[in-house]
């Protein structure tokens, strides 16, 4: 996966999952009471909140390493 395959997934608002490691991960956009939209990532079942694509990108972590790192290296399985 690429930075734009990325990128285009959330603004599609499109849920997936993908496994990195023998870890399987998983991304969605949700929204809170507010009605503020969020992007949810992590762990399946351990996601972390991130406000944004630019703060995902550059804070979300897939094991030992940023999720920037090793995008390249991601097959996602799309739901």
């Amino acid at each position: 996966m690429t930075k734009d395959e990325l990128f285009f997934l959330l603004e599609s608002r499109r849920e997936f999952e993908f496994s990195y490691k023998d870890t399987l991960y998983s991304i969605m956009c949700e929204k809170d009471f507010s009605g503020k939209e969020y992007i949810k990532f992590g762990k399946l079942y351990f996601e972390e909140k991130f406000d944004s694509f630019n703060d995902l990108y550059a804070r979300a972590e897939v094991g030992n390493s940023y999720l920037r790192e090793v995008i390249e290296e991601i097959q996602i399985n799309r739901k």
